[in-house]
């Protein structure tokens, strides 16, 4: 069953490629501009690399390993490279390839970058235990802002690539509206092993997001205790899923919906100050919400369990018959959210 899903990541992100030719990125009335595919003067992976050894080579063209659309062949070896972002106006995440939606307060968005870059992300924000846990899997540089003592030490001796402002503090700029930073700019500063590994199983035309009970929604209403109700709705003319409020606006091909547990951890012992964090490893429920399928109105969703055993893992989407999701190719949007989340469909 591991091996199969394993081939199926890789070998269906390869021959989407055949029937998409649009750009890789998801847009955002918030986003800084993104350079065009190709423009990235840092250096490629390096020879051997692991990642880009280990998948099948594609017939049908090159594609970026986080979102499954067609790039150039330089532009799929690029590394990730990505951002902590936290506030109310965040900016440089519609360029992203994958957010990782970090459900504390406030709201902490990690930003994966790998086919296109952003020239102004921000405000970026600490480091946290969830960075070392989440992304030491994709081996990124990461550009943060400050952070604990123990929290950098689990960076530093992790997969991740510490590109942090104590250590590139020329790499970033201040403002009125917080520390920012340039993709490319970190990705300049640091030396990887090249692109990081498929994250998702994706689907070419005419296939299905599940093998079972799938529906067919045009609008999603997510309720999270503590935080603004989201509202996401399905844009027929793009494919896409576009969050109208709750959070910034933005349009991504899959958002998912990802049970997690929240452990308390420490940020200063010494006034027994805790802040939550989310936990990935393991398994838990998980709502995907995905683009159109043949013959149904709206977009597709199906239930399911996600599954990461530990950091070197990618995390598998499984829906109800143990069956691996695929998902559309584009952009993707996971929200981290804890127990007594709902999510409830309407239209389509």
């Amino acid at each position: 069953m591991a091996d199969r899903m394993a081939w199926a990541r890789y070998g269906l992100a390869a021959c989407s490629c055949a029937v998409i030719s649009a750009a890789a990125g998801c847009s955002a009335s918030s986003s800084a501009s993104s350079a065009p595919a190709g423009a990235r003067s840092s250096s490629p992976a390096r020879a051997g690399s692991t990642a880009a050894s280990a998948k099948p080579a594609a017939s049908a063209g090159a594609v970026a390993p986080l979102t499954g659309l067609a790039v150039t062949a330089s532009v799929a070896q690029w590394p990730a490279v990505a951002v902590d972002v936290s506030g109310s106006n965040p900016v440089g995440l519609g360029s992203a390839d994958v957010v990782f939606v970090e459900m504390t307060s406030p709201v902490r968005y990690l930003a994966v970058f790998q086919s296109q870059e952003a020239s102004s992300v921000g405000p970026v924000t600490s480091t946290r235990p969830i960075d070392d846990d989440a992304l030491s899997v994709l081996h990124p540089l990461l550009g943060y802002d400050g952070g604990t003592s123990a929290f950098i030490a689990m960076l530093d001796h992790s997969k991740v690539i510490d590109d942090g402002y104590a250590g590139h503090a020329s790499l970033y700029s201040a403002g009125s509206a917080g520390v920012t930073v340039s993709t490319a700019a970190l990705a300049a500063a640091g030396t990887t092993d090249g692109p990081p590994p498929p994250l998702f199983t994706y689907r070419a035309s005419g296939e299905s997001l599940a093998s079972v009970r799938e529906t067919y929604p045009a609008s999603v209403q997510v309720e999270i205790p503590g935080q603004p109700t989201q509202q996401w709705s399905f844009d027929p003319k793009t494919d896409r899923w576009v969050q109208t409020a709750g959070g910034p606006r933005v349009s991504v091909a899959n958002l998912v919906v990802q049970i997690v547990a929240f452990k308390a951890v420490y940020v200063s012992h010494r006034f027994g100050e805790t802040v939550p964090s989310a936990r990935v490893f393991g398994t838990g429920p998980v709502t995907v919400f995905s683009g159109a399928a043949p013959g149904h109105a709206g977009g597709t969703a199906a239930t399911g369990i996600w599954r990461k055993p530990g950091p070197a893992d990618v995390t598998d989407y499984l829906d109800t018959a143990d069956m691996p999701m695929s998902f559309v190719p584009g952009p993707t949007w996971i929200v981290l959210a804890p127990a007594g989340t709902r999510t409830s469909q309407a239209g389509g």
